[in-house]
């Protein structure tokens, strides 16, 4: 499957959702701008994966995206990855205004992903980011934990929050 957009517009906000894998062969980004006198809101809800192709033609066509507010919505564990490993990968206006965390049941094996969201979960106090862990059970009841690195996961947040 290669990557699909779908767009909306309301209330001067353009918003992109993105859906399927970004590589070498997501030419759906290219040629695409907005109004630059809107906000931005990319929907990354249903991106599937990236690769290091993928990367490069993200980055360029994000940094050529001339638009009030920049801001990412719904991102995966893939692409908060990237926000880790590749330093300026978004603009410094991007805000990421929510994104999923793994959490993993060492009882029953499953497995789910939690939406972590801007001023519920986490907000930046004093030039720090504060985060504010929900607590979250599995089917049984039982008690889930992170399945990442809380400092190495959410460093992405003293950038991008």
């Amino acid at each position: 499957m290669s990557l699909q957009l779908s767009f909306s517009i309301a209330d001067k906000t353009t918003t992109i959702s993105l859906k399927g894998p970004l590589n070498e062969y997501s030419s759906a980004l290219d040629g695409v701008e907005v109004n630059p006198q809107f906000d931005l809101n990319l929907d990354l809800k249903d991106l599937t994966s990236i690769n290091s192709l993928g990367i490069r033609n993200f980055h360029s066509w994000i940094y050529s995206i001339e638009c009030q507010r920049l801001r990412l919505l719904h991102c995966p564990r893939v692409f908060v990855h990237q926000l880790n490993l590749v330093n300026g990968f978004l603009p410094p206006k991007a805000e990421i205004e929510s994104f999923f965390v793994p959490y993993f049941s060492e009882a029953s094996g499953e497995e789910t992903s939690v939406l972590f969201t801007k001023f519920l979960e986490y907000k930046s106090v004093d030039g720090k980011t504060k985060i504010s862990f929900p607590k979250v059970t599995d089917s049984q009841g039982n008690p889930m934990e992170l399945d990442v690195l809380e400092e190495v996961y959410f460093r992405f947040l003293d950038f991008y929050s």
